[in-house]
């Protein structure tokens, strides 16, 4: 009796040891398989719903060209309008001149002044209010047409430019393919403060003072970063043709020349070279053009030149 106790007890130590190898050998696999897997993130999700937004934003990522969120809408601007997992709102609007464009179930929506993010955030304000549950809403400009600069005179390519977001005077004048080679040394920006001319170019002998600024074109080019300012809606940008004068008679070089800001009529004559033994010193005279016909003047020393002046200087009788 006491050998079959014996053996029984013997019989479960060695069935508990089986069990316990066993088990130990599966927590060993799975603690192997634990450490070899690397779940992906998964950012938290809503159902089915949330999923298909998932594969479609990243399926379009792609595809979608970045805006600049900061741009501030305006009338006429084309608006791509996105609602994920929403398809059949998907549009594509026109800014009217009023400043607004209609969107299916929330109405008319008031674009005009809202940046491209503040009005995504609106959209999703409306469309969350009764509407769609956590919509997702993309916006990108289709067309800029609001924000309308005009470049005139001496560069590669005038005309009417948009305004994408910030843009400063280098980046117009890169626009507008550069200047001329005879573009003058000055660049003229016409900013009405009426801001009631924004359909065409606005000419500097229609505003006044206080709406013209003048730029250093020569510094411009060579890097003054004080120089590049930024541009605004219905800005006039006017690059002068080089103004030139001329003197003739008795000089050591008589030719044209660049007419630079601040010109005089003893500067001229210097840059001609000075004058020669036979010149005539006291009957120095500026012929100059006006209202069609040309006058003579009398010339003094710290008088200023304008554009197409002639310095005549005659030779002495003596």
């Amino acid at each position: 009796m006491r050998l079959i106790k014996t053996l029984f007890i013997l019989f479960l130590l060695l069935t508990a040891g089986g069990c316990g190898y066993i088990l130990g050998e599966k927590d060993s696999t799975l603690s192997s398989q634990d450490k070899s897997f690397t779940p992906s993130p998964v950012p938290p999700q809503s159902g089915e719903s949330g999923q298909q937004e998932q594969v479609l934003i990243e399926q379009t990522e792609s595809q979608i060209v970045p805006t600049d969120k900061d741009y501030i809408i305006g009338p006429e601007d084309e608006l791509k309008i996105q609602v994920w997992d929403n398809t059949d709102l998907d549009r594509t609007v026109q800014v009217s001149r009023e400043g607004i464009f209609s969107f299916p179930l929330i109405g008319s929506v008031k674009a005009d002044g809202l940046s491209v993010t503040q009005l995504e955030e609106e959209l999703i304000k409306r469309l969350a209010d009764g509407y769609l549950i956590n919509p997702h809403v993309t916006i990108i400009i289709g067309e800029y047409k609001n924000k309308k600069v005009f470049v005139l005179g001496e560069v590669h390519k005038p005309g009417t430019y948009t305004l994408t977001g910030r843009t400063d005077l280098l980046n117009i004048i890169s626009q507008a393919g550069g200047q001329t080679e005879d573009a003058g040394d000055e660049i003229i920006i016409i900013r009405p403060q009426n801001n009631l001319k924004k359909e065409a170019p606005t000419m500097p002998n229609e505003v006044g003072d206080r709406e013209i600024i003048t730029i250093n074109l020569y510094r411009l080019m060579r890097g003054d970063v004080t120089l590049n300012i930024d541009l605004q809606k219905g800005d006039t940008v006017f690059v002068p043709k080089m103004s030139y004068f001329y003197v003739y008679g008795e000089v050591d070089k008589p030719g044209r020349y660049t007419l630079e800001k601040g010109t005089t009529v003893l500067k001229g004559i210097a840059m001609a070279g000075g004058l020669t033994e036979k010149a005539s010193r006291w009957r120095i005279k500026i012929i100059r053009e006006k209202d069609g016909g040309r006058i003579e003047i009398k010339a003094k020393t710290d008088q200023l030149l304008e554009p197409e002046d002639i310095i005549s200087v005659p030779e002495s009788f003596f």
